[in-house]
């Protein structure tokens, strides 16, 4: 695989994770979960527990997403990777979310976030 495909494939693994579990219906959280998450993942987020299972436990948590966040107030994503790294910056009417992921052979193993709200909107949800 060339660096730029496995670019790629290291990218397309963080949009699977995104798009199915915080803008899909919940049905499929876990399995999507199986499938691009190591079971010792270490999540930065400290309310989210560490390893796959309370990473489970923690989307469940928060899906159905709140009212205030659908597809439709998002402006613009950019996906960028560089070596083993892979950043999601999400740009929407409420603000700035910014997600970085490690990857090792195909599976994402770590995270960390970051969310900053535009002026007159609060938090995006609990935990960030």
């Amino acid at each position: 695989m060339s660096d730029d495909a496995g670019l790629e494939a290291n990218k397309e693994l963080v949009r699977r994770l995104i798009d199915g579990l915080s803008y899909g219906d919940g049905t499929r959280i876990d399995e999507t979960i199986d499938e691009v998450v190591s079971a010792d993942y270490t999540q930065h987020n400290p309310l989210a527990g560490a390893g796959r299972d309370d990473l489970k436990k923690f989307v469940h948590q928060l899906v159905p997403l709140p009212e205030h966040i659908d597809r439709s107030k998002i402006i613009e994503v950019h996906y960028l990777a560089e070596g083993d790294r892979v950043m999601r910056q999400e740009l929407s009417s409420h603000g700035m979310l910014i997600d970085v992921f490690r990857v090792e052979n195909g599976k994402l193993v770590e995270h960390w976030d970051a969310y900053r709200p535009n002026p007159g909107y609060g938090p995006l949800m609990p935990g960030f």
